[in-house]
């Protein structure tokens, strides 16, 4: 029987274990007292120490930062001093691949498996079990997880060799601030011309224009004046920055990532790095003097 647990039950962590609930006993450990009741209602077993953490064959993380996933298990208190050989850790943080291949190097002379495998989709999709998974290993390995990951989503790729996950999702998170940014960008203008904006919106998404920002975060989260898309621009400037800090380590030229971010920056100084992701929309509407959500 495989031996599993998870490392982290936040707004994206929790969701995700749900699922691995759903078939296996599962070992939980979080800071957050309260993040452990709840799972521990689901069905998890809560652990206190990383010894006992330690006995798992696959050990799940999904942490704020790389360089809390790097502290807890190669610290001088780490994770790493009470693994055995032939343990799997899958990384489902939005990480850093430069830390993320760091790891990995340290972890596989002593005969530890670690993968990186972010997700996208947000708490829903986790629930839902059709968040994307992106998987970075080899690919012995990945044949090893996959059953296990499709426990948790039905969408689970194979990206390449660690780090690889870690670098597409940080990547497809630019990329969808750099088309949220254009798409506002472009919105704006059609409305000051005196068109409607779910016109506008629903013109574009039947043609070459359309994108998540003219299918979802229009239509379902400003036009219907929710203003919740349950996503913070904290996290937003996180994910972009991994992408650029990527670009700059492999010489590669994001001047539309760097200006996407920078105007991002203007939402953050306004509204504060909890915002949520839909408070661009009121950015866009300040500097162009226009609305985009209902009038009231």
């Amino acid at each position: 029987m495989k031996k599993i647990a998870f490392i982290g039950l936040g707004n994206m962590g929790s969701p995700l274990c749900q699922r691995l609930l759903l078939k296996y006993n599962v070992d939980i450990f979080d800071i957050n007292k309260s993040n452990l009741k709840r799972l521990e209602t689901l069905g998890g077993r809560i652990v206190k120490d990383l010894q006992t953490i330690a006995n798992n064959d696959f050990i799940f993380l999904c942490l704020p930062t790389s360089d809390i996933v790097e502290s807890l298990i190669i610290g001088n208190q780490g994770l790493a001093k009470h693994l055995k050989k032939g343990t799997s850790i899958i990384d489902m943080t939005t990480g850093e691949p430069k830390i993320t291949r760091k790891i990995e190097n340290i972890l596989s002379k002593k005969g530890i498996n670690f993968v990186d495998a972010p997700v996208s989709g947000g708490p829903k999709g986790a629930l839902n079990g059709t968040i994307a998974i992106m998987a970075g290993c080899k690919e012995d390995h990945y044949e090893k997880i996959k059953p296990l990951l499709n426990v948790i989503s039905e969408n689970v790729f194979h990206t390449g060799d660690v780090g690889s996950g870690h670098s597409l999702k940080a990547g497809n998170n630019l990329l969808n601030l750099i088309c949220r940014i254009a798409t506002f960008e472009v919105v704006s203008l059609l409305v000051k011309d005196g068109i409607d904006p779910n016109t506008a919106v629903e013109v574009i998404q039947k043609s070459s224009g359309r994108n998540y920002a003219t299918e979802i975060t229009l239509p379902d989260n400003i036009l219907s004046g929710k203003m919740f898309q349950g996503f913070t621009t904290g996290l937003m400037n996180k994910d972009a920055t991994i992408a650029l800090n990527n670009g700059e380590l492999l010489k590669t030229d994001l001047p539309l990532g760097k200006l996407s971010k920078k105007i991002l920056q203007e939402t953050i100084e306004e509204f504060g790095l909890e915002a949520d992701m839909s408070n661009i929309a009121l950015t866009f509407e300040d500097k162009n003097q226009i609305r985009l959500r209902p009038i009231d």
